[in-house]
């Protein structure tokens, strides 16, 4: 999932900012009663009405992405059922890593093993989440509970302005982002075999019934086509490479804060963090990732799409 970022990143724009709908503030559980109320809208308890509409059309257009921010003194019991409540009003929470995963640094290391990059401390490069070729969540968010930490900026790039920059600088590399390559297999649960590797080929670039589709990860493809003993395509090198370049010179830069919640569209919208430390006496640095399905098919439907 990893690829160099070539630092520093010249940012052309601001990360969007959004604030907390009002519904989430006034329909807030109490401190004492909000483990139980996350509990509930995890397990798919009754939600609050809120009102989604501007987040929706901005997770649909070129920007792709929203942070909102939640007041930093809310309780974690708090933030997270005040992320979880937004979340579900866009789409079904997917579970295959837990609805809620917690990304902290637990001291493994992506290189020498099949672990997330997400539970390493490591750089992440620019990627799209999900490895596997049968699965893409619409939307991908992170919470952040604890900052703690120095490094672990975020960092976002657009797909759509990669694909028009490619077809006028570099046209002929745009069949190779077309044509599908192997990613190593890392969803646990998955076989992960050269046969399981073999079959799963994603292409870069694809288009489907909602509009392009963009999945990147640098690291695994080039992992899969080491684990199946075959060379990376010098074409397709030269396309990583354009594509690692192009996003160095476009990316957004910036940090979350406690109660930020960062929303980008998976398909259209490139994500990474830079590598960080935890401060000593510091809580440990902790975003909250969650996957959401089903936004897209839910797009012809009145919003807020599931209040």
């Amino acid at each position: 999932m990893t690829n160099p970022i070539h630092l520093p990143l010249h940012v052309r724009k601001q990360v969007l900012r959004l604030p907390v709908p009002h519904a989430l503030r006034t329909a807030l559980p109490a401190s004492d009663r909000a483990e139980a109320a996350l509990a509930s809208v995890l397990k798919g308890g009754p939600i609050p009405h809120v009102d989604v509409t501007h987040l929706a059309q901005q997770l649909t257009s070129a920007s792709g992405h929203a942070v909102l921010g939640a007041p930093a003194h809310w309780t974690d019991a708090q933030l997270r059922w005040a992320y979880v409540v937004l979340l579900r009003q866009l789409g079904r929470l997917n579970g295959r890593y837990g609805k809620l995963f917690d990304v902290v640094d637990r001291g493994l290391d992506h290189k020498n093993s099949n672990a997330p990059i997400s539970k390493t401390k490591a750089a992440t490069g620019m990627h799209t989440d999900s490895s596997d070729a049968r699965y893409n969540p619409d939307l991908v968010s992170l919470l952040c509970l604890q900052p703690g930490a120095s490094g672990g900026q975020s960092l976002l790039a657009h797909a759509e302005g990669l694909l028009e920059r490619l077809r006028k600088q570099r046209p002929d590399l745009e069949p190779v982002a077309r044509e599908a390559f192997p990613r190593d297999v890392v969803t646990p649960g998955l076989a992960q075999n050269t046969s399981a590797i073999a079959a799963n080929a994603i292409p870069v670039f694809a288009d489907d019934a909602h509009g392009m589709v963009f999945r990147y990860m640098r690291y695994w493809t080039e992992r899969a086509m080491a684990k199946l003993g075959r060379e990376v395509p010098s074409e397709l090198a030269e396309l990583f490479d354009f594509i690692d370049a192009d996003m160095a010179d476009n990316a957004l830069r910036f940090s979350l804060k406690r109660g930020d919640m960062l929303i980008a569209n998976n398909r259209t919208v490139v994500h990474g963090r830079e590598a960080f430390e935890n401060l000593p006496g510091a809580a440990p640095r902790c975003l909250v990732r969650a996957w959401v399905d089903g936004f897209l098919d839910s797009r012809a439907k009145s919003l807020p799409l599931r209040a």
